[in-house]
Formats: structure tokens, sequence, C-alpha cells
């Protein structure tokens, strides 16, 4: 009898070990958005597309791949997934489908996706980051104003979404282009973590 609670504490203690320890660690690789053409039909997919199935149609103009890991003690990962734009497009009708069998309100669904964002985007530790930005149009005034904004921006955002002491890891590079032309290119890879404990907090909450 000793010897079973014995073990049992001490599979109690692994357990709560793992869980205040585990980290969800996503590396997010070369998010590439390669021409004008291509950004302006994000947008207008984004911002103008209704039906919820149409509007995943934004992941066939972007290239990237994603690895998902769960570690404890910040190191030993104990689960990882690989996916990609096309992966997660597919993973998302299936789960439209099955909410349009089950006759489940998506809108309501929706709205609670949007409540969970909310608490659990503040959480997330944005570790390391590379952006390359090539940006030009047929006005040179208006390029270089436009590469000087988007400068401005990422570097008052970065403080909110990334720690201070370790902007050495995170590097952008924006380039003006004055070819009297539009061009756009856009490359982006990053590594986010947030703690497995967080999002249970936030689920629970929710």
């Amino acid at each position: 009898m000793i010897v079973f609670l014995f073990s049992l504490l001490i599979i109690l203690v692994l357990l709560i070990a793992i869980l205040t320890t585990a980290n969800i660690k996503v590396v997010i690789k070369n998010i590439n958005i390669e021409n004008i053409e291509d950004a302006i039909k994000i947008l207008d997919i984004l911002l103008y597309e209704k039906d919820d199935k149409l509007k995943l149609n934004f992941l066939d103009y972007l290239n990237f791949s994603i690895k998902l890991k769960i570690l404890v003690f910040e190191k030993l990962p104990i689960l990882s997934i690989k996916l990609d734009n096309n992966k997660i497009k597919n993973i998302m009708l299936k789960q439209i489908d099955k909410e349009i069998k089950k006759h489940k309100n998506i809108e309501e669904d929706k709205q609670k996706a949007k409540e969970l964002s909310k608490k659990i985007v503040p959480l997330l530790n944005l570790q390391k980051s590379n952006l390359e930005l090539e940006l030009g149009t047929e006005d040179a005034a208006f390029t270089a104003i436009a590469s000087s904004i988007v400068s401005i921006f990422i570097a008052v955002a970065l403080p909110y979404v990334a720690d201070v002491e370790k902007y050495k890891n995170h590097n952008y590079k924006i380039t003006p282009i004055y070819l009297n032309k539009n061009v756009f290119f856009l490359q982006f890879s990053c590594i986010i973590t947030i703690k497995l404990l967080h999002i249970f907090k936030a689920v629970c909450k929710s």
C-alpha cells in the first residue's frame, strides 16, 4: 500500500511538473507573398468575402510551413506536428463541414473563438522573428513614404509583442524599390511560444 501511494505521489508530482513547465512552441517558416497581385487578392478575400469556406482561399496565395511542438521543461519535446498552408486549409474546411452537418451555429462559434483569441493572444511570446520586405510603386515619393511608415510601425509595435532584452533575435529589413513599377515581396519567419497552463486558464475562463 505504501509503495502504491508513493508511486501515485511521484506520478502526480510529474504530472504537475509537466503541466506547469509545458510550452507550446510554434515555428513559422517563410511566409511568402511574392507579388503585388497576390497581396491584393489576399486583402480582397479577407476584407470582402463573406462565405466562410471561400474566405479560406486566401491561403492559396501564401506559402509557409509551421511546426508545432509541445515541450516540457522548456527543452524536451513530447509532441511535434508539421503543417503547411494547404493542410491548414483542408483542416479548416473539414471543421466547417462538420459544424454544418451538426447544424451548429457557426456565427456563435466564431464569436466564441474571437473572445478566446483575445485572451490568448496577449499571452503569446514572440521569441524570434525575421522579416524581409521589398516594396516599390510607380511613384518614387510614395514608395519612400510607404517604406518609412512600415519601418516606423514595426519599430513601435515590436516592444509590445517581443522581449525588449532580446532585440538581437528580431530582424527586419525594409527595402524600397525605385523602378517606376509595382514591386512587392514579403518573407516572414518567427518562433512563438505560450505556456500550456495559460491556455488552460484562458479556456476555463471563457
